[in-house]
């Protein structure tokens, strides 16, 4: 894909997200995270891989719950820079508002299809994702769930980078600079007042500890504009993974 096209849609999109909410009045909604992840990336053969993904996301002001979920993706490499990706995933989200319990959670279930392409830029490792999801979300009344679900289908385009700045021996102590930057589109009918779904902005360091395991510290800023098209949430996220590489295929 022409990634100059690629831009230009962007770019379109996000001058139509800024001149439609011009004539709604903006409310902002400022909210403190932090998240704790595992990961596991399955090497099944060169081509082949299975990613499985558990996260937590908490509020910090209070302390309680925002999101749990689990999640996995089967992987496929169509050529050495390109790769398929089919996914499932199930989450429990919170309102996020401070009337509702914190005990009260809306189930998702959560099916994703990508394209992801790599390439290299001098010392810069750049990647690019294009995702459609379909996310089935449980219906409620007010702090109750009833039966049914509502249906959004979701497309996104995420660009990342990755710099090493520490090379050791055999890259088992690397650290690594990671950022990124996705935009989030609500594409189904019906959607009347959040077509921009959200930007996220990602930068962390990524430590490899072993061979196989690595750490990552990194900050989030997700900005997400709610379906009363009134309202957008500004969260600052300090978020801490576990990457787990696990090879199980004969070494090349």
């Amino acid at each position: 894909m022409n990634h100059r096209i690629a831009f230009k849609i962007l770019l379109l999109m996000l001058f139509a997200f800024s001149s439609f909410g011009q004539t709604l009045k903006k409310n902002f909604i400022k909210q403190s995270l932090s998240t704790a992840a595992y990961s596991a990336n399955f090497e099944f053969s060169p081509k082949w891989s299975l990613s499985a993904e558990i996260q937590e996301r908490i509020f910090l002001e209070p302390v309680r719950q925002s999101q749990i979920f689990l999640k996995s993706q089967v992987n496929f490499s169509l050529l050495k820079d390109l790769s398929l990706g089919n996914g499932f995933a199930y989450y429990l989200n919170s309102p996020g508002d401070q009337e509702f319990a914190s005990s009260f959670k809306v189930p998702e279930i959560r099916l994703n299809h990508e394209l992801a392409y790599r390439h290299q830029l001098k010392h810069l490792n750049i990647g690019h994702r294009y995702r459609m999801e379909e996310r089935f979300i449980r219906k409620r009344l007010d702090d109750s769930l009833i039966h049914g679900y509502r249906f959004i289908e979701r497309l996104s385009y995420m660009v990342s980078l990755e710099c090493n700045l520490i090379r050791s021996k055999n890259k088992v102590h690397d650290l690594n600079l990671k950022v990124s930057d996705g935009i989030y589109i609500n594409s189904n009918g019906g959607i009347i007042y959040n077509t921009f779904d959200q930007n996220r902005f990602y930068a962390g360091l990524n430590y490899q500890l072993i061979r196989n395991l690595s750490v990552e510290l990194g900050y989030i800023n997700l900005f997400q504009q709610r379906s009363s098209g009134e309202e957008y949430l500004n969260r600052n996220i300090a978020s801490l993974a576990i990457n787990h590489r696990i090879k199980m295929h004969a070494r090349n």
